[in-house]
């Protein structure tokens, strides 16, 4: 019988990492994450970190989804929730997405009311996400395809959908200020769901920040890539 992996438990880190640490290896350039070049950074996005802030709009958009008769209707719906806000090239974005494959995603716009951190400047992405290993693009909106070993490779996550919605907008790519990610798990009260249970706390609306699954973190750590594809070697 395959041995059970232990869930691992909320990480209690002030800012979850997703995808990896800066000091490891991007499997899309091979340069190290860290690697610099005349004083500076390869990578414009090392890593990627939550925040405070971040979490504080989690927690409104919880709030506003718990509003929802009709969302609360289903009271065995769970998904995955996330935002990301970057600032590349003096261009802000800030988006929020939901895992899953709905063609109409879990969070709506009149879910980001309220949220006091940037108030009306939030927008919902929801791209079709891959099924396969090859046809994929990097925040940069360059063209990649992910090592063939990564198992769950199409899964609809909401940090991948954020991404890929951000590559999608083709953002000019002089610098990268920031670009921070956090995630938190929507848990109804009959949902059976135990992969996702391990995040949600005592009583009906509390949630712990999640930590990226397996094939998050494998997926990850290409699409933040930015280094020009003519400047990889090999």
């Amino acid at each position: 019988m395959p041995v059970k992996k232990r869930p691992r438990k909320p990480e209690p880190e002030t800012n979850l990492r997703h995808g990896g640490k800066m000091s490891g290896t991007c499997p899309r350039c091979h340069y190290g994450r860290n690697k610099k070049a005349r004083g500076k950074l390869l990578h414009g996005i090392p890593e990627v970190t939550d925040s405070e802030q971040l979490r504080e709009v989690l927690v409104r958009i919880d709030r506003n989804l718990r509003q929802d008769e009709a969302l609360m209707q289903d009271e065995t719906a769970s998904f995955i929730m996330g935002v990301l806000e970057a600032k590349i090239s003096g261009n802000e974005y800030f988006l929020v997405a939901s895992s899953g494959r709905n063609a109409n995603p879990w969070i709506q716009k009149k879910h980001l009311d309220g949220i006091p951190h940037h108030p009306g400047a939030w927008e919902t992405v929801n791209p079709q996400v891959p099924e396969r290993h090859t046809g994929w693009w990097t925040v940069r909106n360059e063209n990649v395809d992910l090592d063939t070993s990564i198992r769950s490779v199409s899964n609809p996550c909401a940090a991948i959908k954020l991404l890929l919605g951000l590559g999608r907008k083709k953002p000019a790519w002089k610098s990268v200020e920031y670009l921070r990610m956090s995630e938190m798990v929507f848990v109804g009260r009959a949902a059976d769901d135990p992969s996702k249970r391990q995040w949600h706390g005592k009583g009906a609306t509390s949630s712990w920040t999640a930590h990226s699954c397996d094939a998050c973190e494998a997926r990850i750590p290409y699409l933040i890539c930015d280094v020009p594809a003519n400047e990889i070697v090999g």
